[in-house]
């Protein structure tokens, strides 16, 4: 396993982001191996760099740590190589799942394999990227219980909506402010603020020459703005990717209109100020909705749980921009793959420019003074 820093992480992102390369049949294999479970149904889900099933067993198994099969299935999720060797990932996110899923939280659970662990090692292959093979390391592979609903993205968004999902992270936040985790205190991540320039100057060569001056722009603006606004704000856990893939909405017997209530994807949840979550989020209610008046109605839910200082206030712009530079330099990397939804909405990079355009147009005070009530 790896104990990295965060230039080591940087450097072995560079090569060990290969996708596993894992079908249908080798995960049958795998879950029959692992975890004693018989796939009577999978399908595939779409994936940035990781490769992800939704699958449903047969009653009849022989795993002993498991009580009553889950009707609803499970979710097996095979890493990429950088996440899956990094020294006590899978147990820090794993905790922090069981701590959300007892504060009420609708979140995924681990399911222990037949060796009693909630995660595994395996060699397999892996996809080539940009036509080379990554440096062979052993993928994880870990089962977790999969949650009914549907992505915010895929349905249609009003006000509520967007109210909910600011309301979810500040739940998110108040959830884990007890939870003592030092192994994910070290965990390291892209979009931890403290990597962005580095993680984005590394990629923004990929750009169209037409895009590149609005993230550079982002970019030599970064460092004053984070000395200003970040380093003395309240820290704690982030999920760190808070989007509208990761957050899922279900319909309500009483009324039959959505409610935003699921939690997905903890593989980059680290320690950082919880207002660079909050602008990650923001910045993708922007990019879904085109509208800065979405933007409010996330930073009122928030605030209906956690209240902003005026510093962490400030951040938000900065951390809007920062995550829609994110989104840019990786829309200009990403190996096109038309049967992935997920991947070719990556892919396009004009969005989140003239979402970054708008922003430039709107200062801090104005942004702060949208409509954030209902």
């Amino acid at each position: 396993m790896l104990e990295l820093n965060a230039d080591e992480f940087m450097s072995q992102a560079k090569y060990m982001m290969a996708k596993p390369n894992v079908s249908a049949e080798l995960a049958k294999e795998l879950v029959k191996r692992i975890y004693g479970l018989q796939v009577t149904e999978i399908k595939s889900l779409n994936s940035f760099n990781d490769k992800n099933f939704h699958i449903k067993v047969s009653k009849d198994h022989q795993n002993p740590y498991i009580d009553e099969v889950s009707d609803d299935g499970y979710t097996l999720k095979v890493m990429n190589t950088l996440k899956s060797n990094l020294k006590g990932h899978f147990d820090a996110i794993h905790g922090a799942m069981l701590r959300l899923h007892e504060k009420g939280l609708r979140v995924p659970q681990p399911i222990k394999n037949l060796e009693g662990e909630t995660w595994k090692l395996e060699t397999l292959p892996l996809q080539e990227t940009g036509g080379n093979v990554a440096k062979p390391l052993k993928c994880g592979i870990h089962l977790l219980t999969y949650i009914p609903g549907t992505p915010i993205n895929t349905v249609e968004t009003d006000e509520k909506i967007f109210f909910q999902w600011g309301e979810l992270l500040a739940k998110f936040h108040t959830s884990v402010e007890d939870f003592d985790c030092p192994a994910l205190k070290k965990q390291h991540t892209f979009l931890n603020a403290k990597h962005f320039r580095e993680s984005v100057n590394w990629l923004v060569g990929g750009l169209p020459e037409d895009a590149k001056p609005h993230v550079e722009n982002v970019l030599n603006r970064f460092p004053s703005e984070y000395k200003k606004h970040i380093s003395d704000l309240p820290k704690g856990f982030l999920h760190g990717d808070f989007n509208d893939n990761n957050i899922l909405v279900r319909t309500t017997e009483e009324t039959g209109s959505y409610c935003v209530d699921g939690i997905l994807d903890f593989d980059d949840m680290h320690y950082g100020a919880y207002a660079w979550d909050l602008g990650m989020l923001l910045g993708h209610a922007l990019l879904l909705k085109k509208t800065l008046e979405a933007v409010g109605h996330a930073v009122a839910g928030y605030q209906s749980i956690r209240r902003l200082s005026k510093p962490e206030l400030l951040l938000l712009k900065m951390a809007m921009e920062c995550r829609l530079s994110m989104m840019c330099v990786v829309s200009a990397i990403v190996d096109r793959d038309p049967s992935n939804s997920y991947i070719m909405e990556a892919a396009k990079w004009q969005p989140k420019i003239e979402m970054l355009k708008l922003l430039s147009n709107v200062d801090n005070e104005s942004l702060l003074n949208i409509p954030t009530t209902l």
